[in-house]
């Protein structure tokens, strides 16, 4: 073939098939789908890995958070007078006045398993309000949710009864004792949610 100076030799000729890498024969249609589905399962594994690593994560994040999670309650009785007295009490052996709280309890929602943490660490029966009064930070880890709980009955004798203390303080009372600041402004909001029941 003769070459035209200046002309530049293409490898494949314009609208000609590009033979196989291997066998150096044209790649026929049939062949090119193969090659193709072969590039789309490898995609689609490293997809569902991908999918499989994301919801596993997802599940420990879950998990992490659930575990990280608590909530508590304000109990409280409201007198004929107006007095606000709450139930506060201390950890187990003794210590700084607190509200009762525990761990979120799987199947219950936040108000139901802080209300369940008030039968068992401070021996009140009563109706709590799912309205969130606020939140803080216990351990620095732990995020704790308070809901207000109206006591409806006082047990003498408790699941805790001997690991705590607990007693009813005025709501004033309790603001000034409180373990924390983060605590006392829980107590506070009480009051303004009170005001809203009546």
């Amino acid at each position: 073939m003769k070459r035209v100076p200046g002309a530049v030799l293409l490898k494949a000729m314009p609208g000609k098939r590009k033979k196989s890498a291997v066998s150096g024969k044209t790649a026929s249609p049939a062949e090119k789908t193969k090659a193709g589905t072969g590039k789309d399962e490898k995609k689609n594994r490293k997809t569902k890995a991908k999918a499989e690593k994301k919801r596993k994560t997802e599940k420990t994040e879950t998990m992490e958070h659930a575990r990280s999670l608590r909530s508590g309650t304000v109990p409280y009785l409201l007198e004929a007078d107006g007095t606000i007295r709450v139930m506060l009490v201390t950890p187990k052996g003794g210590g700084a006045w607190m509200l009762p709280k525990g761990n979120m309890e799987k199947g219950m929602t936040a108000h139901e398993s802080a209300a369940k943490e008030a039968f068992e660490e401070a021996g009140v029966v009563g109706i709590c309000d799912p309205v969130m009064l606020g939140e803080y930070r216990f351990r620095q880890s732990q995020l704790v949710r308070i809901f207000p709980l109206r006591i409806t009955r006082i047990l003498e004798h408790w699941e805790e009864t001997g690991e705590r203390s607990r007693f009813l303080f005025k709501l004033e009372k309790a603001v000034k004792i409180a373990d924390g600041e983060d605590i006392r402004s829980v107590l506070r909001k009480l009051r303004d949610y009170l005001a809203k029941q009546s």
